[in-house]
């Protein structure tokens, strides 16, 4: 199969395939720590010959909390807990890199104990609850968050770390006009909306060391009346590559409808054209995230220098061994038809697909 099984260098990492498990909300963690739920999950998912896995997004600080069943790396204690989870993949053959996840302004009292927060003071419009804005003095705290939950990370024994910047999560929010009102040093040009991530990632590799994996889920285009542009987003990603990140995983930031990301009844790449311009302006490796079914959409996305890897999250919930039946030529794509029932399953703590 064109390209889809030769390795992917990422900095010190290589890869088997170009296939990436894209982080996946599983809402299994039992105390904020790893269950035996999610270790079968991930057993699964190690045995399954991806590339790549990027864990659930794990929460940095406790105001960043997006739900009740999210992983923590906020405190020293989530070390041993996320070690077991490292092992269980290692052991079962396959790498994994842990997503940072912050809420931020999504997020809810109910769940944190504490008032959301954002880069600026704007309403949720899913909860009408209005946002407090992060001081000065706060976003170094926020920055020095990021950083310790990456040497949390590192000493667990992931292979990468993932910040997620898409979504409408925090580091989207920053990375946005729609959300990102300030005129300080963190906000009032594309430049400065990336100031914040850029600041995240210098404080992760001096903790990480230089051959360490970061990589970022890019929200490349707000689809938002108000949002970033496409070339805004790519100017972005670019940025990022310039301050050392890695590689870009390919999504949507700020949206106007909510969990537009996880498109229901797509079956059909769907950031072709974000991928395209980011790949086009970038020498690391890109992945491509979103309604990808199909062998001959993997094959052509690869053969033509769209991205450097697919990722796929539903089609893995579905199947954890997708990628060893391609591999074993037994099937030609997944039979996900992106119902997102699988979300409701999500929600309840036992992420699971209703058709399989």
């Amino acid at each position: 199969m064109t390209r889809l099984f030769d390795t992917l260098k990422i900095n010190g990492l290589e890869i088997s395939n170009r296939f990436i498990r894209s982080a996946t909300m599983d809402s299994m963690a039992e105390n904020n720590m790893v269950s035996d739920a999610e270790l079968k999950l991930y057993e699964d998912l190690g045995k399954g010959e991806i590339g790549l896995i990027m864990s659930h997004g794990l929460y940095p600080s406790q105001e960043g909390k997006a739900s009740p069943g999210q992983l923590s790396v906020h405190t020293d204690e989530a070390i041993p807990s996320l070690t077991r989870l490292v092992n269980k993949v290692h052991e079962n053959g396959g790498k994994i890199a842990a997503q940072i996840l912050h809420g931020g302004w999504l997020c809810s009292s109910q769940v944190t104990g504490l008032p959301p927060v954002g880069p600026s003071s704007v309403t949720n419009p899913m909860s009408g609850v209005r946002v407090r804005e992060l001081s000065g003095d706060e976003i170094h705290g926020f920055i020095d968050s990021y950083r310790q939950a990456a040497r949390r990370i590192v000493e667990s024994g992931f292979d990468a770390v993932q910040l997620h910047a898409a979504h409408s999560w925090i580091l989207s929010a920053f990375l946005s006009p729609v959300t990102n009102k300030r005129d300080d040093e963190w906000g009032g040009t594309n430049e400065k909306h990336a100031a914040l991530v850029i600041r995240i990632c210098e404080g992760i590799r001096e903790v990480a060391g230089n051959d360490y994996p970061i990589l970022v889920k890019l929200g490349i285009k707000d689809y938002h009346p108000e949002g970033k542009s496409i070339e805004d987003g790519v100017r972005q990603a670019v940025l990022l590559e310039q301050c050392g990140v890695d590689s870009i995983e390919v999504s949507e930031g700020i949206e106007e409808d909510f969990f537009h990301h996880i498109r229901s009844d797509a079956v059909s790449p769907y950031y072709l054209e974000e991928c395209r311009q980011v790949r086009q302006a970038l020498s690391i490796p890109v992945m491509l995230v979103g309604g990808i079914r199909k062998l001959e959409d993997m094959q052509k996305i690869i053969s033509d220098g769209t991205a450097d890897a697919v990722s796929m999250c539903r089609p893995f919930v579905m199947d954890p061994y997708l990628v060893k039946k391609l591999h074993a030529a037994s099937v030609d794509g997944s039979q996900c038809t992106s119902c997102n029932e699988c979300t409701l399953t999500m929600r309840e703590g036992r992420l699971r697909c209703v058709l399989a």
